[in-house]
């Protein structure tokens, strides 16, 4: 009797074959616990890259384009404004000064000392100088200025009567102007102005309004006239033309 015996070359370990030992294949647990392994390192791999922007939905269209209403708005004006008419005058009526030094005033000139001119004539209710609030309500208020000879030389200043004059008159009694010192009081159908004369720095017109009040409303208006008495004696010998002005100032309340 013959016996065969025949032989077969075993396949390399690391080669799947019906040969291997049930020790060298992974188990069912095994496999299934590194599919799990790797679909987790999947998902944290495309976690980390949609923090960076992989995977996210693509941007959606920008900003529509904007449209805008235009509104105007009209207001009051709340300007404040004063107009005089006339805006020039000259004294006239004069009286007073010293026959016997032949320096007496005469109807359009000044005498020393201490003559007396007007614009208009408070006496005889004549008073043609109108100032007309043309702005918003307003206080008016009213100053004068030095009196400035034509030939440049030494001017007089504005001096006031009564018990706190701003500057007091230094002639006769305290009342009347003293040298280079001239006094100019305003007048008007309405009130008597103020008594103490009107001074450099701008001070309520109790002439503008009744009861002494100098509030005026738009396109108020009022009447004044104006007198004027002159230095004891001017240092400035020569000049016989003098102008000073006298102004107007509307202010808040």
């Amino acid at each position: 009797m013959r016996i065969i015996v025949t032989w077969q070359r075993r396949p390399p370990v690391s080669q799947a074959s019906p040969w291997r030992s049930p020790r060298d294949q992974p188990s069912r647990t095994r496999l299934s616990r590194t599919r799990a392994l790797r679909r987790a390192r999947l998902l944290l791999a495309c976690a980390v890259l949609a923090l960076a922007g992989c995977g996210t939905a693509a941007a959606g269209p920008g900003p529509g384009t904007a449209a805008s209403l235009q509104l105007s708005l009209k207001t009051v004006p709340t300007v404040r404004s004063i107009t005089i008419s006339p805006a020039r005058a000259a004294f006239s009526n004069c009286v007073g000064g010293l026959p016997s030094l032949n320096t007496h005033s005469t109807s359009t000139r000044l005498g020393y000392p201490n003559g007396t001119c007007w614009v208009g004539s408070e006496p005889v209710g004549i008073y043609p100088i109108k100032i007309t609030n043309t702005g918003i309500a307003s206080f008016i208020k009213v100053n004068g200025s030095n009196a400035i000879p034509a030939d440049d030389g030494n001017g007089w200043s504005l001096c006031n009567r009564g018990g706190h004059p701003v500057v007091a008159c230094t002639g006769r009694d305290k009342r009347m102007p003293g040298v280079d010192q001239y006094f100019v009081q305003n007048f008007s159908p309405a009130d008597s102005g103020r008594p103490s004369g009107l001074t450099a720095a701008p001070v309520c017109d109790r002439a503008f309004s009744m009861r002494g009040r100098c509030w005026a409303v738009q396109d108020q208006s009022q009447t004044e006239a104006f007198e004027l008495i002159g230095p004891k004696i001017p240092t400035d010998y020569n000049a016989t033309s003098w102008t000073m002005t006298i102004t107007w100032t509307p202010v808040p309340g």
